[in-house]
């Protein structure tokens, strides 16, 4: 995934491709959510050149044969991709707006850090044993090789294999 910068201050979206199926609006809904990102409902409509496209960033949920199967980050003319496949299910109910930060080994993460515009943490876990209040109420995002956990509140919201 080639890294581009992405200017400070531009909101963000949380979409889908065009016509998604509805595993893949329900993927969509799900990061927006972990986020704390408003999901806009793309459906059959494009992303044409409008000034209110080029005025913000937007996070874009493609899928392959109605699976979600990548997220493509575009902003100002730049691109960057993540190719994925979604683990298991999704673990449903909504979330309450928190921020999420990342952690792993710094050159697996600073390319999904920079596609999710969040802060990297370090290489071991966000919270020692002492904290374990704070990692109960914690929004996490680990990166290991391989794949990519969604953790909120302890528990994993959805697994991404890389």
């Amino acid at each position: 995934m080639p890294h581009q910068q992405q200017p400070e201050g531009l909101p963000v979206i949380v979409t889908t491709s065009r016509d998604p199926s509805p595993g893949t609006r329900r993927f969509a809904r799900a990061l927006a959510s972990f986020l704390s990102l408003p999901y806009v409902n793309r459906g059959k409509s494009g992303m044409g050149g409008g000034e209110e496209e080029e005025a913000e960033a937007a996070l874009v949920v493609v899928e392959d044969h109605g699976n979600p199967s990548g997220i493509v980050k575009r902003f100002c003319g730049g691109e960057d991709r993540l190719s994925f496949r979604l683990s298991g299910e999704l673990q449903a109910g909504r979330m309450k707006a928190r921020e999420a930060v990342i952690c792993g080994e710094e050159e697996a993460c600073r390319p999904i850090a920079s596609l999710f515009d969040l802060k990297w943490q370090g290489d071991s876990a966000p919270f020692s044993a002492t904290e374990k209040d704070a990692k109960r109420e914690a929004r996490v995002i680990v990166v290991a090789p391989g794949c990519i956990d969604f953790i909120d509140n302890g528990d994993i919201r959805f697994r991404l294999k890389t």
